[in-house]
């Protein structure tokens, strides 16, 4: 799959954080197992723990310690929730700021930090059809107001973005998170752990995927090449370097050969190799962009 550079930023932080949440989902469970393992629920939990770091601060009982580690959760999701959906909205403003490159594209010339975040998803939608992540994004969305404004408790416009769901979205939330989303009543937090958690992040991964393939199909192989070219020269200071080094030097045969261009082929092979790019595509994008 072609990975533009906005992308590959996302998809390594995505993954972080993926990796980050379960660590803490793992580390929650084996601890909230020490405690129910207690000779006696009146012992101090730092007494318990005191080989872990910063439990001398955990000045409760076993008993009370159990239902801090339970819900634990619930406390994590108000924090992890919005940070998600934050890294995805970067990958949104990323992406087109490199489509402006290209005025075809996206008109609006301002800069996309400044726009509403259902204006970056409008945006990325390049006139297509909103799809079931489409509609989860928006529902994560209005989620993630209520956790930011609201102290996590469920409002008006988080219900009503719910109900407004497509049977394919809340089936799909639902196989997620393994429950559906569900609420005693407005101004009161919503059933809310890991499996949300969770669910949130394999929204934004679908969304993410989605937005990548529409990129790819909206971008012609000259406007690629641009992008190849600026990715290349953008990475690192090398390949800055490199870029903009002199051209030309001598194959064994003693044919002249365009060792940037050589450079640039190589990191298209390994980032956007389903494009196969040509030598003499890749040269004029390098110089479009020089």
């Amino acid at each position: 799959m072609i990975q533009y550079s906005a992308f590959r930023t996302w998809q390594a932080m995505h993954k972080r954080s993926n990796n980050s949440i379960l660590a803490l989902s793992v580390g929650a469970y084996h601890i909230q197992k020490e405690m129910n393992q207690a000779p006696d629920p009146k012992i101090r939990a730092s007494t318990l723990l005191n080989a872990v770091p910063q439990t001398e601060r955990l000045d409760v009982t076993v008993a009370d310690a159990t239902k801090i580690f339970g819900s634990a959760a619930a406390d994590m999701a108000v924090l992890a929730i919005p940070q998600v959906m934050a890294l995805h909205i970067e990958l949104c403003v990323g992406t087109i700021k490199e489509c402006q490159r290209f005025p075809a594209l996206i008109n609006k010339r301002s800069d996309p930090s400044d726009w509403s975040v259902p204006t970056l998803h409008e945006t990325l939608r390049f006139g297509k059809a909103e799809t079931v992540a489409d509609e989860l994004l928006g529902f994560c969305l209005k989620w993630r107001n209520a956790m930011m404004h609201g102290a996590g408790k469920v409002n008006r416009k988080l219900i009503n973005r719910w109900n407004r769901l497509s049977p394919a979205a809340v089936a799909r939330w639902e196989s997620l998170a393994g429950r559906p989303f569900t609420y005693t009543k407005v101004d009161m937090p919503p059933t809310l752990g890991w499996p949300e958690i969770m669910a949130t992040l394999a929204v934004t991964k679908e969304s993410a995927y989605e937005i990548n393939g529409r990129v790819r199909g909206t971008l012609t192989r000259a406007q690629w090449a641009e992008v190849i070219a600026r990715d290349y020269r953008d990475s690192t200071a090398v390949g800055r370097r490199r870029f903009n080094a002199a051209p030309a030097g001598h194959g064994a045969a003693g044919h002249e050969v365009d060792r940037a261009v050589q450079r640039l082929q190589g990191h298209a092979m390994t980032y956007y190799r389903d494009l196969a790019m040509t030598p003499v595509e890749l040269k004029v994008g390098r110089d479009a962009v020089r």
